[in-house]
């Protein structure tokens, strides 16, 4: 890491590692209405270059992030924003870019549909 861990960053890392799932920065201000909103975008901006943390766009007005254990993937419901996270054989979808001649830098999927509660 190219940056010092303040108790502001650990305690934004905390929240997003305690939580299994997607979080915007609103609701980690209301796990933690003591640091600012500004300083939580500042710090998930650096955690996400650092690559401590991931971006999700689960296409609401806010995006949302998560500390992945495991490399996943995600579904989300276009109606309701329930996101389902998965995981798939990541080597069948670059073999299958490779065939059309396509040299991946890294994987995000992410499937949009509707969930079976909507």
């Amino acid at each position: 890491m190219n940056f010092r861990i303040t108790k502001k960053r650990q305690a934004i890392l905390e929240v997003l590692q305690e939580h299994h799932g997607t979080l915007s920065a609103a609701d980690i201000h209301a796990a933690l209405p003591d640091i600012d909103l500004v300083t939580i975008y500042r710090n998930l901006d650096l955690f996400v270059s650092e690559g401590l943390i991931k971006k999700v766009n689960v296409d609401t007005d806010q995006m949302h992030y998560e500390h992945q254990t495991e490399p996943h993937h995600h579904a989300i419901c276009s109606n309701c924003k329930h996101v389902i996270h998965f995981s798939i054989e990541e080597k069948k979808i670059l073999d299958l870019l490779k065939k059309h001649n396509f040299e991946s830098d890294s994987l995000e999927l992410t499937v949009r549909g509707t969930c079976k509660q909507c």
